[in-house]
This record gives C-alpha cells, sequence and structure tokens, in this order.
C-alpha cells in the first residue's frame, strides 16, 4: 500500500507537533499578584471585596472597595466593581455611595461624562433615601459634599473641555469647574496695608482684621 495516497505532509506536521506536546516536559509558569504593594495592602483590597461578596447593599463597603483599587492603580477594576455594585443595591438606602463611588472611579480616568451622569445619579439616590424617612443615609454633609462636587463637575463638562487630551486640558477643565464655585478672597484691611495699628488691637493678627471681597 503507498502510504503516500493518505499520508501528506500537513498530516506529518501536524503529528509531529502532538508528539511535542505529549512527551515534552510542562513549561514552567510564573504568578505575581494582580495588586501590587506590601501584604496589608493587598490584604487590605482582598476585605473590602469580601465586605462587598458579604453585603451587596452596603454602599460603604462599596465605596471602600472602589478608593483601595484606586490607590492601588486598578482603575478600570474600581470602576467595574462599583457599577456592578451599585447596581445591586437598587433598594438600599446607601446605595448613593456606591453610585458616587463609581463617579469618582470614572472621574479618577478623566472620564468625566459618565462620571457626571453617575453623581447626578448619586444625589437622586440620596434625595431618595431621605424622602423615605432614611435621612441618617444620606447626612446633611454628605449630601452638601456631594452637590458642591457634581456642580464643579457638571461645570467642567460644560465647558466642553476634555480632560484627556493632556495636563494644560486637564488644567482648563479644573479651572472650569472651579468657576462654578463661589470664591472668597481675603485681603488686609486698609489699616494693615498701610502698617498702621488700628486702635484697641491687641496684635496684627487679631480676628476681623481682614474684608472679604467676591471676584
Amino acid at each position: 500500500m503507498d502510504l503516500r495516497r493518505y499520508v501528506g505532509l500537513v498530516d506529518l506536521g501536524i503529528a509531529t507537533v502532538a508528539a511535542v506536546a505529549l512527551f515534552l516536559p510542562p513549561r514552567e509558569m510564573y504568578a505575581s499578584p494582580a495588586i501590587k504593594g506590601d501584604d496589608a495592602k493587598q490584604f487590605g483590597v482582598a476585605l473590602a471585596e469580601a465586605r462587598t461578596i458579604a453585603q451587596p447593599s452596603d454602599g460603604l463597603a462599596v465605596e471602600d472597595l472602589a478608593r483601595k483599587l484606586g490607590e492601588a492603580n486598578m482603575k478600570d477594576w474600581a470602576i467595574e466593581a462599583a457599577t456592578h455594585a451599585s447596581d445591586r443595591a437598587k433598594d438600599s438606602p446607601t446605595r448613593w455611595r456606591a453610585l458616587l463611588a463609581t463617579s469618582v472611579a470614572y472621574v479618577d480616568e478623566l472620564d468625566v461624562i459618565p462620571g457626571l451622569d453617575y453623581a447626578n445619579m448619586a444625589l437622586a439616590a440620596c434625595e431618595a433615601a431621605r424622602d423615605t424617612g432614611t435621612q441618617a443615609a444620606c447626612p446633611d454633609a454628605d449630601q452638601v459634599r456631594m452637590q458642591i462636587y457634581q456642580q464643579h463637575l457638571d461645570a467642567g463638562v460644560r465647558s466642553g473641555i476634555d480632560p484627556r487630551k493632556g495636563p494644560v486640558s486637564a488644567a482648563a477643565f479644573r479651572r472650569a469647574g472651579e468657576s462654578a464655585q463661589r470664591q472668597i478672597r481675603l485681603v488686609p484691611s486698609r489699616g494693615e496695608a498701610t502698617g498702621s495699628a488700628t486702635s484697641g488691637s491687641g496684635s496684627a493678627g487679631s480676628a476681623g482684621s481682614g474684608s472679604a471681597s467676591t471676584p
């Protein structure tokens, strides 16, 4: 029988590769931790992730995990974890924390448009929690900080500046955001400007010696 009629060069090549794969010793493999840093940092991320698994509706746990992932430079992972967690926590009074963590994770990547979207959703979730009588779930101080953050981000987005285009654009975006905030500049009083002492003042740095002006 002429084997050449049934076995070609391609068949011989496949047989050779299969023989090499079967009879060569296995290749040595190396692995390294996904989270860089010392044992304490790696344990902190693992513990934060475990808390979100054990309590998926805990917005504070999600916020902690996203922050730790961001600090570990795992920014894409922070976005993914916070996004999924905020979806799971739809009925939680602390869902606003998960939504805010998602916004911060996006902004940390200079992806400001979805960052603003999630900031708006976080504010709405905060209001919903307060309306249902669980005001302690979104305290006044947290709500005010979130409003300032949202206003800053909204002004930057409305400016049309893309902060991902480089440091100059990022700085311009930040200035555009700051323009939405009311700024107070303290200037020396007239007496201090001329170096003269004012009557009744105990020292040059006494309280109330400056005047405020708004730009």
